[in-house]
């Protein structure tokens, strides 16, 4: 049986052919169209990949195209969704018209991604009608937060009747990695504390103890936190208040710059794409510069408190796009964190293929870079749903 996997990103869409009974990748694609152009690629079992160019972009067109490549791959059994704002669920379910209804209240909490995956999911149930499509979401890992990490310090009527507290997002990634990160040091998941960092155009951070989620960067919506590719991270309340009071924005329109004109594009003026920022900052470009520089520091200094929150680290873990390919990125997070027994090793770093350890023989907490692998957590909650 083989199980299709659709994860939507705020400017993209990952496509995975799985096998259920052995999680082997049977075909692979991805469209991004984060840039200029969509880039799109497609990897069939044989492991060929043709990657292009194309004219069109979006999810409903992303959809017809992996379709169409996925042919000759094999009949699908499944579905699986990821679902970036569970709101009220804490664990993956099938999809019914209820679930459906419910989710798109749901899509004003996540604006960049739950609206993408209405979309994703209605151009995949309208050409697989008759397979069960299951909703995995990236909130539910967070659902182990104590109350003291999960709660705002506002007034109670807010949380008790209006449902305001931090869920945190990039569940999927960041239990992946957990598992991974516990393979790759031969120890149980159980006994450790890791920090990880969730790096592509939306970031995050998460401490994690024992396999479960205690903090992380992200709230009530995926715009807190982490400074990412056009969204703002945590910024003062009072300039939301404050550019509305006397520079006439409105609601909608201060929340368009948070979320689409902020980060990376809204510092640099340049680019929401890491590589074009980078590029800028090594000709010379000064706001780049200070782009990256503003980036690195808040994930630092992200580090340092969730390494507070847990006591301690045994690993720091760097994933998705910006983590696992800008080396140079990862160099100028990791300075200054050997006070907390965090060493990169230069060499180890700039060599990096991930699954890899860069941290320096000596380092009392080992750094891992680790290919974001959301389909495997994916592939086992869709087992799960469906009952094998």
């Amino acid at each position: 049986m083989n199980v299709l996997l659709l994860n939507a990103g705020s400017s993209s869409l990952k496509c995975t052919l799985m096998a259920a009974a052995d999680g082997k990748v049977l075909a692979s694609g991805l469209a991004d169209w984060a840039g200029a152009a969509t880039h799109y690629k497609f990897a069939g079992a044989d492991g060929a990949e043709n990657a292009e160019n194309v004219s069109w972009q979006g999810y409903a067109e992303a959809v017809r195209r992996f379709l169409h490549d996925l042919n000759l791959a094999g009949p699908i059994a499944a579905v699986g969704h990821r679902i970036v704002h569970g709101g009220p669920f804490t664990a993956s379910v099938r999809i019914t018209p209820e679930v459906r209804s419910r989710l798109a209240i749901l899509a004003d909490l996540a604006p960049l991604h739950n609206p993408p995956s209405l979309a994703t999911l209605a151009a995949a149930e309208a050409a697989l009608p008759d397979v069960p499509h299951v909703a995995i979401f990236d909130t539910a890992f967070h659902a182990t937060l104590p109350p003291e990490a999960f709660t705002y310090p506002v007034p109670r009527r807010w949380t008790r009747d209006w449902g305001i507290r931090r869920y945190g997002f990039h569940g999927l990634s960041h239990a992946y990695c957990s598992r991974r990160a516990a393979e790759l040091l031969g120890r149980p998941a159980e006994d450790l504390r890791l920090v990880i960092c969730h790096l592509g155009n939306g970031c995050s951070a998460a401490a994690v103890r024992g396999g479960r989620s205690v903090d992380t960067t992200m709230g009530f919506t995926p715009l807190e936190g982490l400074m990412m590719g056009t969204r703002s991270g945590s910024i003062d309340p009072s300039i939301v208040l404050h550019v509305q009071q006397h520079h006439g924005l409105t609601a909608p329109q201060v929340e368009a710059a948070l979320n689409h004109e902020s980060g990376l594009l809204g510092v640099s003026e340049v680019s929401a794409d890491m590589r074009e920022v980078l590029k800028a900052a090594q000709a010379g470009n000064e706001q780049s510069r200070l782009a990256l520089a503003v980036y690195t520091h808040r994930v630092r200094q992200a580090t340092g408190a969730l390494t507070v929150t847990l006591g301690g680290v045994d690993a720091l873990v760097f994933t998705a796009g910006v983590g696992e390919h800008a080396a140079e990125v990862r160099q100028s997070i990791c300075a200054g964190l050997e006070c907390l027994g965090l060493e990169l090793d230069p060499d180890a770093n700039a060599a990096c293929r991930p699954d890899a350890d860069v941290a320096r023989p000596n380092s009392r907490g080992r750094i891992f870079v680790i290919t974001a692998r959301e389909d495997v957590t994916m592939l086992q909650d869709v087992i799960q749903v469906l009952g094998g």
